[in-house]
């Protein structure tokens, strides 16, 4: 029963979180990449800043805990409504996927600039824009759901 229920719960809110269900995939596939090759930073110029940040398996573990974080977000969204809480960790999850994005754009636009190719560019600011619309839409939803209780 319990399955039937965030089943249902899932595809009732899917249309509006579908931006939100891609990022949580996008992340959660950087994190597995990042686990599964070690060497992910030395084979490009383009990730040369984010490897002096932190190493590939410490960004893995980051890119995990926040997909985890917002996949666990995704689910319980609506499906259980005595959870008012989802809306902020959507918000949240949202808000440091922004950053990571913004990281890894910063990074490779510094890095394009050092003679890197530039659609990495693109491609991560793209991200992050959607991302920081996911943010607009959590924290719309915080007020949302303020306003009526």
């Amino acid at each position: 029963m319990i399955i039937l229920r965030i089943a249902s719960g899932i595809s009732d809110h899917f249309p509006q979180r579908v931006s939100e269900w891609i990022m949580t995939a996008a992340i959660l596939g950087w994190s597995s990449v990042l686990a599964g090759d070690t060497n992910t930073f030395a084979t490009s110029k383009s990730f040369v800043v984010l490897a002096s940040y932190f190493s590939e398996p410490n960004w893995s573990l980051i890119c995990f805990i926040v997909g985890m974080t917002r996949l666990a977000a995704l689910v319980v969204n609506g499906t259980f409504r005595q959870f008012a809480y989802s809306p902020h960790l959507r918000g949240a999850a949202s808000f440091i996927a922004c950053v990571f994005w913004g990281q890894i754009a910063l990074g490779v636009c510094l890095a394009w600039w050092g003679g890197g190719s530039g659609t990495g560019v693109v491609a991560y600011c793209t991200f992050m824009a959607i991302e920081m619309w996911n943010l607009f839409r959590a924290w719309a939803d915080v007020g949302a759901a303020r306003k009526g209780r």
